[in-house]
């Protein structure tokens, strides 16, 4: 009887513990004022200095699950995603680091147009990709729908996706540093399997 009621004691410790845990690292509440403040600067004239205020506004590697205060902010920042699209490809390394960082706030349609522009991004500039990608790692629990984000693009036309599988591959590739190519190589067996 006494094991008993010590063992249900532990347990009880045991989650109380894990609930204090959890209490003291949950999600960081976000300034969404600043955030649509910040976005309407950025929009209004695309600039690495405008990136960087959004960046400093974002979490870092944390995904937000909760939206709601934000709700009307992440529309505005969706809708208007061919500004940073065009910095992105251009190279902008904030603005690059941005695209990468508005995954802490996207789900749904916007994820998946965020992982367009980001898969994008590696035929352009792959070290980039894969130095911000490595930064950001922990906000993804997979890789393939950022790297096989074409797939979409091209439903009907497996010319063109084995295309885009081979110039992604052939972009990797050249990334030769050390430190990524461990990241490259995870990247490129995703590719290779599809």
């Amino acid at each position: 009887m006494n094991n008993r009621r010590i063992v249900s004691c532990l347990i009880g410790l045991f989650f109380l513990v894990t609930m204090t845990g959890n209490a003291q690292t949950g999600t960081p509440a976000l300034d969404w004022k600043g955030i649509e403040e910040a976005w309407n600067a950025y929009y209004a004239s695309p600039s690495e200095a405008n990136a960087e205020k959004m960046l400093t506004l974002l979490p870092g590697n944390t995904k937000i699950t909760d939206i709601r205060d934000g709700f009307l902010v992440v529309n505005l920042i969706y809708d208007h995603l061919g500004i940073l699209e065009g910095e992105i490809y251009a190279g902008k390394p904030n603005s690059i680091k941005l695209g990468f960082r508005l995954f802490t706030i996207s789900y749904g349609t916007f994820e998946i147009t965020l992982n367009k522009i980001i898969g994008n991004l590696i035929a352009f500039n792959p070290r980039l990709f894969l130095e911000e990608l490595a930064a950001h790692r922990g906000l993804f629990l997979s890789l393939k729908p950022i790297l096989t984000s074409f797939l979409k693009d091209t439903p009907d036309d497996p010319v063109a996706q084995e295309l885009e599988r081979r110039l992604r591959i052939k972009s990797l590739e050249s990334i030769t540093e050390k430190p990524l190519k461990s990241l490259r190589n995870e990247c490129i067996k995703i590719l290779k399997r599809m």
